[in-house]
């Protein structure tokens, strides 16, 4: 089942998705979100979020493109204010899962919990309506200014589901490969639709890394297939705001060479070890979005600082193949600190251009 992949070390700079060679370079240090934008008003519980309308979802949608566009970021996403958390979106809109009776379950060492969905039957008929949101999302968005698709990773889906079905899940790995296909089906149409960048978040592999190297593979089942970049954002949580998990990247450098990917989203500014010693491991030739902007405090770096915190990196990425982002998403974060951010990732990619 877990037969090695055909390991792909991301496209070489200048080349399209579809492999071929780009007339145009990319600018150099791109600006990013990660994925999550807050809402205009935050809700009680930012990790269990409200279910939304179709037409509220659209509205939420459309807010959060054009605030993260008028702020200057390069690469933009949906802001995923439709989804009520990451792992509930997916389980609430496939049969097999049920919500009747949760359970909670505790990861990582720094005191997090949550109740999860039971899987109850065979995992089928996904109806996300990914494709309707990036479409959306696209209608705002300047010509100028590309909109990624973000989706939780099938492992992640795996760990946070309450497996009662042994009979046809007998292990998480065989649930993540499950996962992976209905994800896959998903993102056909996402990328049927024009999406050209679609991201897959998978923060539970810094909480089993022994498990990375499955994982790996049954992301690399959801990719199929799907002819598009795919980027990968692993992170040691942030529920609320707080690291759960806290295994070193050097440790994952196995799963994420064997993962088919073209461009890696991970934490870097408030780590405690140097975690670019990772590319010493990992000789990755795709596109690297570093986290250089703090999203668990609410002080506003200066733009001298992301660019100081930037710099380091250069000696392992060229600034085409290198992008500036949070560490994390924004979900938990009030608007006005996101907002503020933002313009200071902004300015201090300006900086490194030369053009401030």
């Amino acid at each position: 089942m877990w037969s090695a992949p055909h390991l792909r070390q991301g496209r070489p700079s200048g080349r399209g998705a579809n492999g071929k060679l780009d007339l145009k370079m990319p600018k150099r240090f791109r600006t990013t979100v990660t994925g999550s934008y807050p809402w205009p008003v935050q809700p009680a519980d930012t990790l269990k979020k409200p279910t939304l309308s179709r037409e509220a979802a659209d509205e939420m949608i459309r807010w959060a493109v054009k605030e993260q566009v008028d702020l200057g970021l390069d690469i933009v996403g949906d802001g995923e204010g439709r989804r009520e958390n990451m792992y509930y979106f997916v389980q609430k809109r496939v049969d097999g899962v049920s919500f009747d009776q949760m359970e909670y379950r505790s990861y990582g060492t720094a005191g997090f919990g949550i109740d999860i969905a039971a899987v109850v039957d065979t995992i089928r008929n996904p109806r996300l309506g990914l494709a309707h949101d990036w479409r959306v999302a696209r209608e705002v968005a300047t010509p100028q200014v590309e909109v990624k698709m973000t989706c939780i990773g099938p492992h992640m889906l795996a760990k946070f589901s309450n497996n009662q079905r042994p009979d046809l899940y007998p292990t998480d790995g065989h649930l993540a490969f499950a996962w992976a296909d209905i994800l896959n089906q998903e993102m056909r149409e996402v990328a049927g639709a024009g999406c050209e960048f679609i991201q897959f978040d998978e923060p539970a592999w810094t909480a089993f890394p022994e498990e990375a190297v499955w994982a790996a593979a049954a992301l690399n089942r959801a990719v199929e297939g799907l002819n598009v970049k795919i980027g990968l954002h692993v992170c040691g949580g942030n529920a609320h705001r707080k690291r759960v998990y806290f295994t070193r990247y050097d440790d994952l450098a196995g799963a994420f060479a064997a993962a088919r990917i073209d461009q890696v989203s991970l934490e870097y500014c408030t780590l405690s070890y140097d975690m670019l010693t990772l590319w010493e491991k990992w000789k990755f030739k795709g596109e690297f979005a570093v986290g250089v902007v703090d999203q668990r405090s609410d002080t506003i770096e200066p733009p001298e600082l992301v660019a100081e915190r930037t710099r380091p990196v250069l000696e392992y990425f060229e600034p085409e193949r290198l992008l500036l982002a949070s560490e994390c998403g924004f979900q938990h974060v009030p608007l006005e600190v996101t907002r503020g951010k933002l313009r200071t990732l902004v300015a201090g990619a300006r900086l490194l251009r030369g053009e401030a």
